[in-house]
């Protein structure tokens, strides 16, 4: 079952009504880039790699450190404390910090800890609706719909919105906004 299957119309709209919440309380228009670390900082969030956490093992930190298999994970709620994989690119690192925000807005609870690595685990649903309120923090459908009249090209997007173009490829097709090429 995709994504889009699994999340009721109302968690969908419930999303994007959050993500243009949060730009509003900002001031970033649907159609500007809203960059992760500006929402972390609203949140008052403290970002680490895993080699600048206090008393993580440094066996964990080796494990981590190596493994693209990762993205980011929220390790304190209160403060906030959000480790990140520092191996990605600058626009996944935009996705997986928003997905990890997402969690925030979203109140969603860890349901245990990796033995290996001592990431929080999290429950599908969970992680369905972090990844669909991520994209729409990161593109917005009424900014995609900003670009499409536009014409502006899928790279175009992605570069504007300091997003991947596979993000701009899930966007579109989650909100039924035609993307080109």
């Amino acid at each position: 079952m995709s994504l889009i299957q699994s999340l009721s119309p109302e968690v969908r709209q419930r999303c994007e009504a959050i993500a243009t919440e949060q730009r509003s309380l900002l001031r970033v228009r649907s159609f500007e880039a809203l960059p992760a670390d500006t929402l972390a900082a609203k949140l008052e969030a403290t970002l680490f790699t895993p080699d600048q956490l206090p008393n993580l093992e440094a066996e964990q930190v080796a494990v981590l450190l190596a493994s693209d298999g990762w993205s980011g994970a929220i390790i304190s709620d209160r403060p906030l404390w959000i480790v990140y994989n520092p191996r990605h690119a600058p626009a996944r690192y935009e996705s997986n910090l928003m997905h990890e925000i997402a969690h925030v807005l979203l109140d969603h609870n860890p349901v245990g800890f990796d033995s290996v690595t001592g990431l929080p685990k999290r429950k599908q649903n969970n992680e369905d609706e972090a990844t669909y309120l991520g994209g729409c923090l990161q593109i917005p459908k009424r900014g995609l719909l900003w670009a499409t009249q536009r014409k502006m090209l899928l790279p175009q997007i992605a570069e504007h919105f300091g997003a991947s173009e596979a993000m701009v490829k899930f966007r579109s097709n989650v909100t039924d906004v035609s993307v080109k090429c």
